[in-house]
């Protein structure tokens, strides 16, 4: 029996000493994003209701989980100004009842920004980024949860806009 323990305890610190020194984690090395500053700003020019606010937040959000970049409250003390413009908005029908044709009981909801980064007054870089999200509604007589599904848009358009903003500024 004592045999076994041994072996036991034997094959345990060996599995254990194999899993350590093969572990390679290594942390992102932040210190060439860690010196540049980003001021955010978002602009509304599309008909998709109270999105700025919602994209703001989710971009912050996502640049801040990547450990990317600084951030500056003030315009002016920012070494980038990048400015998040939502330009179309569209919400059409996706899924309809098979028993009610006529009205639809899921949309698609699409949003196009232009993403323009710049340095003292010139341009860095520009692109048009999209977004999408899907709603369904509860039942016949309910409405989609709007809300919901704009800031389901919004954090899928904050994912593409903050990997540009962290791919573009290597």
């Amino acid at each position: 029996m004592s045999r076994q323990k041994a072996h036991l305890i034997f094959s345990i610190f060996i599995s254990c000493s194999v899993f350590l020194a093969g572990c390679r984690y290594q942390g992102i090395n932040t210190n060439e994003y860690s010196q540049k500053t980003l001021f955010l700003q978002v602009r509304n020019h599309s008909l998709a209701p109270q999105l700025s606010g919602i994209l703001r937040r989710s971009i912050l959000e996502e640049l801040i989980k990547k450990s990317a970049l600084r951030f500056s409250t003030e315009k002016e003390d920012a070494d980038l100004l990048a400015v998040v413009t939502l330009v179309n908005y569209s919400n059409a029908p996706e899924v309809f009842d098979k028993s009610d044709t006529f009205s639809a009981s899921g949309f698609g909801m699409e949003i196009e920004a232009n993403l323009e980064v710049t340095r003292d007054g010139s341009k860095v870089f520009s692109q048009l980024v999209k977004g999408s999200a899907s709603v369904l509604k509860e039942s016949a007589l309910t409405l989609p949860h709007a809300r919901q599904a704009n800031k389901a848009m919004a954090q899928d358009l904050a994912r593409k806009v903050s990997f540009l903003l962290v791919s573009q500024l290597k």
